[in-house]
């Protein structure tokens, strides 16, 4: 008894090390990717971002930036994000097969079909809703990993002028 509790104990340790490692970057980040902002007004229903100052045609534009990262996490939940887009477009299926599944067999009935429609357009709000807040995820892990690359630095300089005064230099140098 004793030993099964020590395995399990071992290897539930060793599943929550192999997980936790994630977290550390093996490569360095590429330095000319950029942080992507997410607009004032946005909901999620829908979001407008902007990389580098420039507005994104929308979240299928990120693919780039993503991919170049390498983030397993991040690429899991754009990955999560395309599934649930694509489960949302397909929903819009079920009133049209619907309808010529039974106008052919028994007949045509406004009720169902109205049900159905309202069914499929719930279902594909719902799923938009959770595919944006995925992808509203990976610009959010994006953006913490650019942040841990920056560095600040501060410095300050005492130099004589040729005129005998003293002069204080103060500086920032940052890497953004």
């Amino acid at each position: 008894m004793q030993l099964t509790i020590w395995l399990l104990a071992g290897f539930v340790t060793t599943a929550h090390a192999q997980r936790d490692t994630s977290f550390y970057r093996t490569t360095p980040i590429p330095a000319h990717l950029r942080p992507i902002e997410r607009a004032l007004g946005s909901s999620s229903l829908g979001s407008v971002y902007y990389y580098g100052g420039k507005k994104l045609t929308g979240p299928y534009s990120l693919e780039v930036p993503f991919f170049e990262l390498n983030d397993p996490i991040v690429n899991r939940h754009y990955r999560n994000f395309r599934v649930w887009t694509t489960v949302s477009r397909l929903t819009a299926l079920g009133p049209v097969i619907y309808f010529l599944a039974r106008t052919r067999s028994s007949g045509f009935n406004s009720g169902e079909y109205w049900t159905i429609y309202g069914g499929s357009a719930v279902l594909a709000i719902g799923t938009v809703i959770v595919a944006n807040t995925q992808v509203n995820k990976s610009v959010a892990r994006y953006n913490s990993l650019l942040r841990q690359n920056y560095r600040v630095q501060v410095g300050a300089a005492f130099t004589p002028l040729p005129m005998g005064m003293p002069a204080l230099g103060v500086g920032v140098v940052g890497k953004f």
